[in-house]
C-alpha cells in the first residue's frame, strides 16, 4: 500500500485538520472510479465545511447539505462505507484531492485524548 494510500494516524489527522486546505465532515454518497486517469472520485454529501483556502465546496441545498467530489489515486481501492467522516485534504488545480478521512467518531475520541493532554495542535468545533 503506497503512503498516500494507508490510513493516517492519529497524530497525522490531528495535524491535518489545523494544515489541510479543506476539512468537511459528512457521508459517501459513492465512489466513481476512472481508469483512464487512474483516480477515484468519492462524491460526499458535506453536512458541514469547517475549513476551506479555497472555494471548492458548497454547503446549501435542502438540510443544509451540499456535495461534494474528492479525489484520490485508483490503486488506493476505495469504497463506499457507513457512517460520517472527516474529509481533510488539498486543493490541486482546483480539485479536492484526499488526505486523511478518519470516521468522524475515531477523530472525536483522537481530539479528546490530545485536548485532555494539552497536545491538540488547534481548536476544533465540530457542533
Amino acid at each position: 500500500m503506497s503512503a498516500a494510500c494507508r490510513p493516517c494516524s492519529d497524530a497525522e489527522f490531528l495535524l491535518a485538520v489545523c494544515t489541510s486546505d479543506f476539512v468537511i465532515y459528512g457521508t459517501i454518497l459513492g465512489v466513481a472510479h476512472d481508469t483512464e486517469l487512474q483516480e477515484s472520485v468519492i462524491t460526499v454529501a458535506a453536512a458541514r465545511v469547517l475549513r476551506q483556502t479555497l472555494p471548492v465546496f458548497r454547503v446549501g441545498g435542502p438540510g443544509g447539505q451540499g456535495q461534494a467530489s474528492i479525489r484520490t489515486p485508483l490503486h488506493c481501492g476505495v469504497h463506499p462505507g457507513p457512517g460520517t467522516f472527516l474529509f481533510m485534504g488539498w486543493s490541486r488545480f482546483g480539485e479536492a484531492w484526499l488526505g486523511c478521512a478518519p470516521r468522524l467518531q475515531e477523530f472525536s475520541r483522537a481530539y479528546a485524548a490530545a485536548h485532555a493532554d494539552h497536545l491538540h495542535p488547534c481548536e476544533v468545533v465540530l457542533d
